[in-house]
């Protein structure tokens, strides 16, 4: 499948990937993670879940979701920090990137086509972003798994696509075709798996009749210029979770992790607490 790799040892991302990266806005790293891995990764989640009212969430809709995830457990903080992890933001987006968001799930049904840019995003105030993320259930392209429109994540390609953004009417069809056939890349996944792709890419998921558990983060350029800060600082301001750093994140002993916020914090974003 396009942008497919197998990594077992190393995970910093070769050119080809960066380049694969940079045109289509998606990667898939095969296998990552070792089963057992998998296993301690997920028990880490389901406790976190418990945790903060996620308890029923596996047996019945609808979509659960809460933000701060990885914060909450150290096998999940410790995740974040590993090199297969901390390798991918730091080669797609450069080694002063941000730590964004991260968050837990639990989707149910359907999720209809969204992505691309929002109205208020100029060219001057764009920066790169990347999400990590694995499930822990084997998706096929009927039962669940993420699909992507390739390069969708650029302009003015994107742009031509957002009439297929409808995150009420299920029967839209502003191209002639239903959403699950509207031409796409079906990432199918198995657990040990690892997805990666920008949030700015158009993205859907079809089929599924169970409740598919995800973690993942979410991680920024570091914003340099005026009008990229402004951006930032006004998604801060409208997020609950989005761009605050969580202050055991600011103080922890591990100096990846700390870098990854530090910046957030030279710019006032408010801290929380978890």
């Amino acid at each position: 499948m396009i942008g497919e790799t197998r990594i077992v040892e190393d995970a910093v991302l070769t050119a080809e990937q960066k380049a694969h990266w940079n045109a289509f806005g998606f990667l898939i790293l095969r296998q990552l993670f070792a089963p057992d891995e998998v296993k301690e990764f997920r028990q880490a989640s389901i406790d976190v879940m418990n945790a903060n009212g996620g308890e029923n969430a596996f047996t019945a809709p609808p979509t659960w979701s809460t933000g701060a995830f990885v914060e909450r457990h150290p096998v999940l903080t410790d995740w974040l920090a590993d090199d297969r992890i901390y390798g991918i933001p730091e080669t797609l987006l450069g080694p002063d990137f941000l730590l964004e968001t991260n968050g837990g799930f639990i989707f149910w049904g359907d999720t209809l086509w969204h992505g691309g840019f929002s109205p208020e995003e100029s060219i001057e105030s764009y920066y790169d972003v990347a999400k990590v993320a694995m499930y822990f259930d084997t998706l096929t392209k009927d039962d669940g798994c993420l699909r992507v429109i390739p390069g969708t994540h650029r302009r003015p390609f994107g742009e031509q696509i957002r009439p297929q953004q409808n995150h009420e009417d299920r029967n839209a069809e502003p191209f002639g075709v239903s959403q699950e056939d509207v031409p796409c890349i079906a990432l199918e996944s198995e657990p040990g798996d690892v997805i990666v792709f920008t949030e700015r890419i158009f993205h859907s998921a079809f089929g599924s009749k169970m409740g598919r558990m995800q973690f993942s983060s979410e991680y920024a350029a570091n914003p340099t210029t005026n009008k990229q800060i402004e951006a930032l600082l006004n998604q801060h301001d409208k997020s609950t979770f989005s761009d605050h750093p969580v202050q055991s994140f600011i103080d922890n002993p591990n100096p990846r992790i700390r870098r990854m916020v530090s910046r957030l914090v030279e710019l006032g974003c408010v801290p929380i607490e978890v």
